[in-house]
């Protein structure tokens, strides 16, 4: 079983679970989310992640998900993922959006982070696509 820290800027981790609620149900408890708010610092920032990320028990890994590259949730979770002395296995993934949640919470069973970071990672690319124009004429909309 996986951990998942879903960390952004903002209200947009509350928009995708609001959205997941909305369409699959509820988060599972393994879903932990802490957020860099406007009214906040990138100190209490980073220590909200670790009381977070230190609070999972009984995990073969945690996977986190950022909203940008580069940007404080990343940096900070990144520390984790570096660090060999941390004792959980830790897999960052950046630029999340729903299609990302959903491929993570189906993955969550995985006792192999990296293995489930590989998956989620190409089916949420296959997910980004252009619209495009189908000619079916045989079909009645």
């Amino acid at each position: 079983m996986l951990g998942v820290i879903l960390a952004n800027h903002a209200d947009l981790v509350y928009g995708l679970k609001d959205t997941y609620n909305m369409v699959m149900g509820d988060l599972p408890e393994n879903v932990k989310i802490v957020s860099l708010r406007k009214d906040s610092d990138a100190e209490a920032f980073k220590k909200e992640f670790h009381e977070a990320i230190s609070g999972f028990h009984d995990v073969d890994g945690i996977l986190v998900l950022t909203d940008l590259e580069g940007g404080t949730p990343y940096n900070t979770a990144c520390v984790y993922y570096f660090d060999q002395d941390f004792g959980t296995d830790v897999r960052v993934l950046t630029g999340m959006n729903f299609p990302m949640l959903v491929e993570t919470i189906e993955n969550m069973e995985s006792a192999d982070v990296s293995r489930a970071a590989e998956t989620i990672l190409d089916l949420t690319k296959e997910g980004i696509r252009q619209a495009e124009i189908i000619n079916n004429e045989d079909e009645d909309f």
